[in-house]
Formats: structure tokens, sequence, C-alpha cells
């Protein structure tokens, strides 16, 4: 560890190679210091030869007394590094002004002390000691304990100062002399010392080294980690600190880079990376630089300050980070990617550093609609919604029924009553005034827990009905248009039986029905579609029943004019590979009739676009008059509506 010390030591410092640090000041009387005397040459400058101007003073006096360095009381009466600065500063008096013999020779000797620790070689300036006062300052201060340094001095220069004014190198006394001493930290050997009564610099006076820092910075979180478009997200990063100090005042960026659909962001495959340019054009730490943009990708600051980072892996006082920050409503598929960038990088690189991109991917929540019904599940709902900005409104856009929702478990985020078409609350109570609630599971007040599953409603006996008709007559197996099945609506039902079966696809035309029982899964493989002709009475009303253990629906169908009752499965897209991506399943499915099923597996991933178009579903069930229309001509078998009884409700508008 380098210890810089006020020692009084036997004879004279030495003239060893000398590299300078300092990390403390400490008084200490030591006799095991052994130091040599000075030599001639120094430095490139012999003995009595000037510093500045390489002029010779005369040689050695008779008396073998030199002049101090600096005056009395010289540096005797520092005691620490912020004592040593202010001495050293006090004498500089760069603003210019007439200076007296002893302040001529104070300032000149205080040139001397610092161009040497800075390791300037003999000839320099005297100027240049004013123009990097500030950083010599740094330097010394970095390695005392004190981490508060502020650089309050600002001087502009030497030269009102008597250019014949110089120091020369001479052998010191044959005395000992208290001395400020810094020694290497790892080997403990005197690096520089300067004698406090003369203020004079032994040694070969090589530069006092800039204390080693090295700032890496990276982006440890981008939450949430599954994001849509609109979607507000917090980006939390940190900075390691390799090195022996802490940063200076070190700038800081988080830089947001939006990537087209399908592309990568630049240097996102890199493990880490700098740069001398800034992350982004526009309102980047510099004036130019395009770090992080290409054609596929564009960027933007989303935050920056300051501050100096403490020693550590990472640093744990200052974490860069922003809250809250809104991506944009952006197509899906797009990468939203952030860097933290600081700068300077280093002790000995003034360049920005950035931190390799960490990308997340825009995706969707995609919503579900129900038309002309109920939702009856005998366990919980649990959808989502999607909060954005359109046009300077923040709107609420999610899945709702628009009629009533009962459910026996806790209805989450699913709005009733077409709750959330044009919905500025997020509020759940504000879109679900006809769902029914009651408490929950630990006696608080819930959407949904209408009632238990004992006292809930049955379920539709549409299977029972249908099978109790006599002499069905098989499919086979394999693949088959439905229209080739159908029967005359309003004559007796003719229902088909099968295993396995794949629905090719059908168009029904008017006065014609088909109903299918299957004991395996009926595959739907082809739009199911009914007349969209004039219909003029009862029996002119096309209408298809699939009965099944499971019913799944490929991703090449969009429209569905059937019943789907299930004592399994209905899968609204069955046949994607892999995970399911926005890619995958990406068409609507119009399903117009009732469905019944003991699960419901909702795949698609259409709608729920940007803007206005954020609550486009995925899937929409429409629950038309014409199934209740055929449904009673079913029952009564003739060719007019009966009304068996009537309730008188409430408008609705």
């Amino acid at each position: 560890m380098i210890v810089p010390r006020f020692m009084k030591g036997a004879g004279r410092i030495g003239l060893g190679a000398f590299l300078v640090f300092a990390l403390s000041f400490v008084t200490l009387l030591s006799h095991s210091q052994q130091v040599n005397a000075d030599q001639c040459s120094i430095n490139g400058r012999d003995c009595y030869f000037g510093y500045f101007f390489n002029g010779y003073d005369g040689g050695p006096p008779a008396t073998g007394t030199r002049h101090n360095v600096i005056s009395n009381p010289a540096l005797l009466n520092v005691h620490n590094a912020n004592e040593l600065i202010n001495t050293i500063g006090g004498h500089m008096n760069c603003s210019g002004g007439t200076l007296l013999n002893a302040g001529a020779q104070n300032a000149t000797g205080s040139a001397f002390i610092i161009l040497t620790m800075m390791g300037y070689a003999p000839g320099t300036s005297k100027n240049v000691a004013c123009q990097v006062f500030g950083q010599w300052s740094e330097r010394v201060i970095e390695w005392a304990p004190y981490t508060n340094y502020d650089n309050f001095y600002n001087f502009g220069g030497l030269n009102t100062r008597s250019t014949l004014t110089d120091v020369a190198y001479y052998p010191s006394a044959q005395t000992s002399a208290w001395s400020i001493v810094f020694y290497d930290q790892i080997t403990g050997a005197p690096l520089y010392a300067i004698k406090k009564d003369c203020g004079n610099p032994v040694g070969h006076l090589q530069k006092l080294p800039d204390t080693p820092y090295v700032l890496t910075p990276h982006v440890d979180a981008v939450s949430p980690t599954n994001i849509e478009a609109g979607s507000k997200v917090s980006v939390n990063g940190s900075v390691d600190n390799e090195g022996a100090r802490v940063s200076p005042a070190t700038q800081w960026e988080i830089t947001q880079i939006t990537v087209k659909p399908g592309k990568k962001a630049p240097h996102e495959d890199e493990n880490g990376t700098t740069s001398g340019t800034a992350p982004c054009q526009s309102n980047g730490g510099a004036a130019s630089g395009d770090y992080f943009k290409n054609g596929d990708a564009d960027c933007k600051n989303v935050a920056k300050g300051s501050g100096s980072f403490n020693l550590g892996t990472p640093a744990q006082n200052l974490k860069p980070s922003v809250a809250g920050l809104d991506v944009g409503d952006l197509p899906v598929g797009t990468r939203v990617c952030f860097a933290l960038s600081v700068q300077p990088h280093s002790n000995t690189d003034a360049n920005w550093a950035h931190s390799k991109p960490v990308c997340t991917v825009v995706g969707k929540k995609p919503k579900v609609q129900v038309w002309g019904g109920d939702v009856s599940v005998r366990g919980k709902i649990d959808t989502s919604t999607s909060v954005k900005d359109v046009s300077g409104t923040t709107k609420t856009f999610g899945s709702w029924v628009e009629y009533g929702a009962f459910s026996v478990g806790t209805n989450s985020r699913f709005a009733s009553g077409s709750g959330t078409i044009n919905q500025t609350s997020n509020d759940q109570a504000a879109w679900s005034n006809l769902t029914f609630a009651n408490k929950n599971e630990v006696g608080t007040s819930a959407f949904g827990n209408y009632t238990t599953p004992a006292g809930f409603r049955p379920a539709p006996g549409v299977a029972a009905f249908f099978g109790a008709v006599q002499n069905k007559a098989p499919v086979g197996s394999g693949s088959v248009d439905i229209s080739t099945l159908a029967f005359n609506t309003g004559d007796p039902v003719q229902v088909r039986t099968a295993g396995d079966l794949t629905i090719t696809g059908s168009n029904i035309p008017a006065g014609k029905s088909v109903v299918i029982i299957a004991t395996g899964t009926v595959t739907i493989d082809g739009n199911i579609t009914y007349t969209d002709g004039a219909l003029t009475k009862l029996r002119d009303i096309p209408q298809v029943v699939i009965i099944a253990t499971n019913i799944n629906i490929k991703d090449t169908v969009t429209h569905v004019d059937a019943w789907l009752v299930a004592s399994g499965t209905v899968n609204t897209c069955s046949n994607f590979s892999g995970n399911l991506t926005s890619g995958k399943c990406n068409g609507l499915l119009e399903l117009n009739g009732p469905i019944v099923t003991d699960k419901l597996v909702l795949n698609r991933t259409a709608g729920s676009d940007t803007g206005e178009q954020s609550g486009d579903p995925a899937e929409r069930f429409n629950l038309r008059a014409d199934a209740y229309l055929w449904a009673q001509l079913q029952s009564i078998g003739n060719n007019k509506a009966q009304t068996v009884y009537s309730v008188e409700l409430p408008p609705r508008f």
C-alpha cells in the first residue's frame, strides 16, 4: 500500500527511479529509510542548471548554503494533502499582477513541484503549471483519505512572472530533514519526496501516476420482461469500477434502441465494447455519433446524469436507472433494447464506454370478445388489460362479454357489459357492471365467486338431447365436407356419428342442417359457413351442431358457423409447432354459435395492435338469434316459434 509520510530520515532523500503515489499523509520519524546524496545530472539537466531555462546559477556557494525552493516557512505547516494543495495553490498567483521577489520565488518553486510531479520534461513553460494545477490537485488528493475534494482553483497563466526566475537542481544538504514522502503501495519503496523546510523535490522526479480506475457499464434488468406496445418499463443498470479509487465526476446515459421486427440491435451480440462517439446523435453526450443507430435501428437517450462511482463490481453507491418509461406504441415483433454508457471510461481513456444492449421483444396480449350472450365458467376467469396513450388519452383495452359474466372462481380483468369499449379507466369496477360478484376464498369482496360449484347452474344438455335421437347414421372416418351430410331443417333431426373426423369445410345452404356426434376428436380444417342469402321462414335457417370429445380448429380457419360442444377441449388454433408467437395463429377467428366445453384454449394471436386497434380480438364468439330460433324449431317440430313464457326486463341501450 502506498503511504506518503512526513519523514525525518538520515542524510538525503535518494535519487532512485521515483514514481509518485499518495494514499494518506502521516507524520512519522523513521531512521530505517537510508537515503543517498543527490547526483548530477537529473532529468536531462546538470546540477546547478535551471529547470525552466537551463541557465547556470554559478555552482555551489562557498558557504554550501542554497536558497529555498519555497521561502520560509516553506512546507513546514503542511500536514495533509489538502494543506499541500492549498499551500502550492496559494503561491501560484496565476491571475497576473506585480510579483515581489518572494512571490516570484514561491510561484516558480510551486510550478517546479507541480510540473515534475506531473512528469513534464525540463524546459516546460511555467504557464503549463497553472493549466494543469487542477489535474495535479486531483492526483494528489485522490490518494489521500479525502473524497470531497473540489477543484476551486482556475488559473490563467504565469506570463506576468519574470522569465529569469528559475529553480536549479542541486545536491541536498548533508543533514536530516522532515520530508513529504510518497511510497509505493505495493513495495513500500519511497517514490517521491519534497523537503518540508525548503520545498525542494529530490530524486529523479518522475511522473506522479494517475490513480487507475476502469468503468464498465451494464444493463442488469428491463422490467417487465414481457412488454406490449405502449408499455411502461423500468431499466436498472450498474457500473463496475475496477481500479484503485473512486471515479471522478462521470457522465452516464441510458439509451433506448428501437429495432425493426426481425432485426437485431447494433452490438447486441458483443460481450462488451467502448466507443469514442456518443450513443445517439440526438441529445447524446457528444456533438455527434450514432453508435447504436443503423438502417434497422433508431435510438434516443431516455435518462442521463452524472456522479462518481465507488470501487466495486458493481459500485454500490450509484446505479443508473429509469422508471415509468413509455416505450411507444410499436408494432409487434419490434425489439426494444437498452444500453448504459459512461464517460470517461477510465483514467487513461476519456471516451464513452457503452454496455451491450439488453433487449426485449414487443409482444401482445390477445383479446377475446363474446357477443350476444353470457359467459359462464365453473372455474376462474383470468385475462389481462392493456393501458395505452392513444392520441393523448389514456385508454384501457381488454376482453369482454356483451352481457353477464358468471364464474365460480375469481374474475380477474375480464369485462362484462362490453365494459372495455372506449374505456379510460383501468379500475375493474368501472367495466364490470354485469359481473356477478361475491366474496372470495378469504372473505373479501371480489369480482366472480358467484356461487359454489354445486350451486352453479348446469351446462346446457345439448349432447344429451341429440344423443337421444334414434336411428343415427355413421359418417365413417377420414375427411368430409359436411354439406353432404345435411338434412332438411324442420324435418326430424338426423344425427351422423364418427370417431375421429376432419371437416374440410362446408357452405351450408338455406334450409339445411347438420348434427355430428363424434366419440373422438373433430378437426376443423376449413371454414364452415351458412348461406348469406335471404331467409323468409324458420325452416330456411341453416345450422351445424358438432359434438365431440375434443374439437380442434386449424390456423387457416377464419370462420366457423356452428355449435361446438366438447366434453374435453375446444382449441381455437391447434396445429402450430414450438412456442406460440405473434407470427403463428395470427388470423382472427369468428365463431357464430354457442360453445359448451370443459376447457376452452384460446390460441389465436390476432388483434391487439396499435392505437385504437389495441382492443381488436383474436377470437370473436357470437351467439346470434338464428341459433335460438333453430333450437326452438327443433324442440317443437313445426314451422313457427312459440313463446312459452315471457319476463319483462328493463330496456338496455
